[in-house]
């Protein structure tokens, strides 16, 4: 792929051109991962096949903090078009229906708004959950309940 035509090495940065230079991971990574890169090539990607893990505490020691929110700060520096949705599924370990009730009683927001599924990640995105309303989610006597209504 081309990353720089026609290009006066004036313009380059001596810490990108190093980079360049040294075969740097992370600099390769962030231009494979470039929508700019990508449109400049007329390259098509795959971007369901990128295969990712999700870094994240276990659920039971978000439920036992103090905090009434719950607010996440994603760390995202390469764009694969990964939903919102599928990272707080899986950080909060929940199926999709318990997500949709979530939602539901507005118990999750992303970047102050109520979540919607369909919003794509960016880095630095902003994550808040209602711990109360997460909490009333996971309580199993509440579903027997509602099973025998």
């Amino acid at each position: 792929m081309t990353l720089y035509s026609r290009t006066r090495t004036e313009s380059i940065t001596r810490d990108l051109f190093s980079k360049f230079s040294e075969n740097n991971a992370d600099t390769a990574w962030e231009y494979a991962f470039s929508l700019e890169t990508r449109r400049k090539n007329n390259v098509e990607s795959d971007l369901e096949s990128v295969e990712y893990d999700i870094e994240h505490d276990p659920i039971e020691n978000l439920l036992y903090s103090e905090s009434e929110i719950l607010t996440f700060t994603i760390k995202y520096p390469f764009d694969f078009n990964l939903r919102v949705s599928t990272v707080i599924r899986t950080c909060l370990n929940l199926s999709s229906s318990k997500l949709n009730q979530l939602m539901e009683i507005n118990g999750v927001f992303f970047q102050g708004k109520p979540l919607r599924k369909k919003y794509k990640l960016k880095n630095g995105d902003r994550v808040q959950v209602n711990k109360k309303k997460l909490t009333e989610l996971y309580d199993p006597e509440k579903e027997r309940r509602q099973e025998k209504q």
